[in-house]
C-alpha cells in the first residue's frame, strides 16, 4: 500500500514541481489508476514463481494447481482495498464527495482486474516452469507496459498519431474504469465492456495453455 503513495511523492516531484505539469489534482489522479496497477503488476510479479516456489506441495498434495495463482491476487488484493479509505480522503480533500457509484463501481472494477489478472498470472505463471527465465523478464515487461498505459498522463497528453498504442492496450480501459469511478463519480459502460470482454478473453487463453502444461507440470519441476 505504502509503495504506491511514495511512488505517487517521486512523480509529484518529477511532473509537477520539475517538470511543471499542468494538471489540477495531480495526485487524486495518479492514485486513481496507481493503486490498481500496484496489484496488478505485484500480483503477476509475484504469480510467475508460485509453481516453482511451491514445489514439494505441488508433488505431495492433490489439489487444482491454479488456486495457488488465484492465492497470490488474492492477498494482493488486500492492499488494494487497505487503498480505498485513502481514496476517500483524498477525494474529500479534492471537493469530490463519493456517491453509491463508488460502492457499485468499486467492486465492478476489482471483480474485472481480477478475472483479466488472473488469465495473465496463469499463463505466465505455467510457462515460467519450462522457461525459467521468463520470471526475470516479467518485471522488465511491468516498467515497459507501466509507461504504455495513460497511468502517470492523461490520454489526451499522448499524440494522436500514437494514440492507438494506448488504445489496443488491455490495460487502458481497466484503468480508465477505476478513474470514471473515483474521479467522476460515474461507471464508464465502454470502459466496463472493453474490459470485461478483455479480461473474459486472457481469462481463456491463460485457463487453456495452463491445463495444457499443468499435465507435464511435475516432471518439468
Amino acid at each position: 500500500m505504502f509503495n504506491p503513495l511514495l511512488t505517487a511523492l517521486v512523480f509529484f516531484a518529477a511532473f509537477k514541481v520539475f517538470m511543471r505539469f499542468q494538471m489540477e489534482n495531480y495526485t487524486f489522479f495518479l492514485l486513481s489508476a496507481l493503486f490498481a496497477w500496484s496489484w496488478f503488476s505485484s500480483s503477476v510479479i509475484i504469480s510467475a514463481r508460485s509453481l516453482v516456489d511451491n514445489v514439494s506441495m505441488i508433488k505431495k498434495v492433490i489439489f487444482p494447481r491454479h488456486y495457488l495463482i488465484a492465492a497470490v491476487i488474492l492477498a494482493q488484493m488486500v492492499h488494494l482495498l487497505f487503498s480505498i479509505p485513502i481514496m476517500l480522503i483524498i477525494a474529500a480533500a479534492n471537493g469530490v464527495t463519493p456517491s453509491w457509484i463508488w460502492f457499485l463501481g468499486i467492486p465492478l472494477a476489482i471483480a474485472v482486474q481480477f478475472v483479466f489478472t488472473l488469465g495473465i498470472s496463469l499463463a505466465i505463471s505455467i510457462c515460467n516452469t519450462y522457461f525459467r527465465d521468463i520470471e526475470y523478464l516479467v518485471g522488465v515487461l511491468m516498467n515497459l507496459v507501466f509507461w504504455m498505459t495513460p497511468i502517470t498522463y492523461p490520454m489526451s497528453a499522448i499524440p494522436e498519431n500514437y494514440r492507438f498504442i494506448a488504445l489496443i492496450n488491455p490495460l487502458t480501459s481497466l484503468m480508465n474504469l477505476w478513474r470514471s469511478i473515483y474521479l467522476h463519480n460515474t461507471i464508464s459502460l465502454n470502459d466496463l465492456g472493453v474490459a470485461s470482454f478483455m479480461a473474459v478473453i486472457f481469462l481463456v487463453i491463460g485457463l487453456a495453455l495452463f491445463r495444457r502444461l499443468e499435465k507435464r507440470l511435475d516432471e518439468v519441476l
